[in-house]
């Protein structure tokens, strides 16, 4: 992966254009942390791309503090600013937005850390608001924060509204649209559990191959370098590390295993690989799923297809750096060039990502009503694309990291109307072992966010023996 610089001045754009802090605090991981948390919430980009490149000017212990302040305050957001508007006695809209990043990174650290003082945070965001704004606004942030930091605790900052989904989405941190959905579909209940999961940090999860001594042997490995692992509760073929780096261990060198979320593990394996099935992957890239298969059932012959060039390319070199030649296609599913030979096409349909938002909370922030419309009929396109690729009494599985009915169970609806050659496999009969998940009313298995793994759904259709469509 290539590397690219941090602006030695972290020049800002847009609403940050001010940000400019002098030279002794251009290495100062508070402020990067807030460089990176305008950028991100600014471009609705995948945060990676700017924390990548603010991590590289720090040693390890300074980037997981980075790491931890700016993915903690998008975690905490919505609830960050109810806290600093009540404390500062205006709405937060109406705060000066160059003191936005300061104030919310310094109250995450004084409401949700309990290792940095109160008054290391208030000072740096002091000293920073300084040299964005007019003495006013320093002081201004000054108060706010002292105010915050004599009461430390988040429920001494209540959230005062009516409205229990509106007061729920606030308290812990999340859209309003989304909660007002996962409130009607799931309860009152699972709702809370749900949107408490995503405010969890997300553990690293890994991939072991059956064909190289599955989890057992990859374990031992790992732990003789002094890494701390255990057993994925779901999976079969994982491990979650508790402590320690694997991506640099000899048994990644050796490409002995994948990063993978567990939830993902397992919906790959719904239904379970036959030995020697031959299997499209039709929108593979990076390849999670097909490592998954071939971790499970290494007979299997894989065909490997994505429409990205940048994500073949990633999927090439995963493959390089676990041994594993396997054919690779650049192709879009929606105009497949293969053949109707396949007992399995395996699709991850594009989607919002609702499941993932403890992986991505940035997410959270820019997913909408619209972009889940405009998914669902570019999911849709892609599944009768690919429809002709199965062979009769083969299986079309449909896989997405999303929550929502539109991008799962009703794009399946709209395309079992046009395509009456194929029937939804009953799950619950198929599959006595749900491996962690439920099945919706309409057949889809369905994990929610919970414990160690995201959320993810899955639609598996069988194509009938005669001609139609």
């Amino acid at each position: 992966m290539s590397k690219r610089r941090l602006p030695p001045t972290l020049p800002a754009r847009g609403r940050s254009r001010r940000q400019t802090p002098r030279r002794r605090s251009e290495d100062n991981v508070r402020v990067a942390a807030g460089w990176v948390l305008d950028r991100t919430l600014d471009s609705l980009a995948p945060v990676d791309s700017f924390l990548t490149t603010a991590l590289e000017r720090f040693d390890d212990r300074d980037q997981a503090l980075l790491c931890q302040l700016v993915l903690g305050s998008l975690r905490w957001l919505r609830r960050i600013d109810a806290a600093v508007a009540a404390a500062s006695h205006r709405s937060f809209a109406d705060i000066e937005p160059v003191l936005h990043a300061p104030l919310r990174i310094a109250a995450y650290q004084i409401l949700f850390l309990d290792r940095i003082p109160a008054h290391a945070a208030v000072n740096e965001a002091v000293d920073q608001a300084r040299h964005l704004t007019h003495r006013g606004g320093a002081s201004f942030v000054n108060a706010v924060l002292r105010r915050l930091a004599r009461d430390p605790e988040l429920d001494a900052w209540p959230v005062e509204e009516a409205d229990p989904v509106r007061r729920l989405a606030i308290e812990l941190s999340h859209p309003e649209f989304l909660v007002r959905r996962w409130y009607e579909r799931f309860g009152a209940a699972a709702t809370r559990r749900l949107l408490a999961a995503n405010n969890r940090p997300k553990p690293l999860q890994l991939v072991a191959f059956c064909d190289r001594g599955g989890r057992e042997l990859l374990a031992e490995s790992l732990l003789d370098e002094g890494l701390e692992v255990e057993p994925t509760s779901l999976s079969p073929l994982g491990l979650t590390v508790l402590r320690g780096d694997p991506l640099v261990s000899e048994a990644f060198r050796r490409g002995d295993f994948y990063v993978q979320d567990e939830g993902s593990q397992v919906a790959a394996l719904i239904p379970p690989p036959e030995p020697g099935e031959r299997i499209l992957d039709a929108a593979a890239a990076p390849g999670g799923k097909s490592f998954a298969l071939l971790a499970q059932e290494p007979s299997v012959e894989l065909f490997l297809a994505d429409r990205s060039l940048p994500r073949t390319v990633l999927l090439a070199h995963n493959l390089e750096r676990l041994g594993r030649r396997l054919p690779v296609t650049l192709a879009d599913a929606a105009r497949s060039p293969f053949g109707s030979d396949f007992d399995r096409v395996v699709l991850d349909l594009p989607c919002s990502g609702t499941g993932t938002l403890r992986k991505h909370p940035e997410l959270k922030w820019r997913v909408s009503e619209e972009e889940v419309g405009r998914l669902s009929e570019q999911a849709f396109g892609m599944l009768r694309g690919v429809a002709d690729r199965v062979r009769r009494k083969g299986l079309l599985v449909a896989i997405t990291c999303s929550l929502e009915a539109e991008e799962n169970e009703r794009v399946v609806e709209r395309f079992l109307n046009h395509r009456r050659d194929f029937q939804r496999l009953d799950l619950e009969s198929e599959m006595p072992d749900l491996l962690g998940g439920e099945i919706s009313e309409e057949g889809t298995w369905r994990l929610l966010p919970a414990g160690d793994h995201d959320g993810f759904s899955v639609t598996v259709l069988r194509r009938s023996s005669v001609s139609g469509g």
